[in-house]
């Protein structure tokens, strides 16, 4: 018999110090806000990833019902040569 897994107790974490937001640019980390220009390819970046990812999953979807149409065609053409072998021997 396999014997429950316990987890240890986890010591509290000290509270981390968000850095201070630059009064002369407004960023927290001190950097220059982007343009809108590199928005607008992040943005770009972000949609094609979408989109490409969405691709892929539409065709491992199609992939999936073809195999499961092949795999059902098989299972119905192996009933009918079952139900002629029991014709057959009755």
């Amino acid at each position: 018999m396999i014997a429950p897994l316990t987890l240890a107790a986890r010591p509290p974490r000290a509270p981390q110090a968000k850095p201070a937001a630059d009064p002369a640019t407004g960023a927290a980390d001190g950097s220059a806000p982007q343009d809108a220009h590199a928005q607008e390819h992040a943005l770009a970046l972000a949609k094609a990833a979408f989109d490409y990812a969405t691709e892929v999953q539409a065709e491992g979807e199609r992939e999936r019902e073809a195999l499961e149409q092949l795999l059902l065609a098989q299972l119905k053409d192996e009933d009918d040569v079952m139900k002629k072998w029991i014709a057959m021997i009755a």
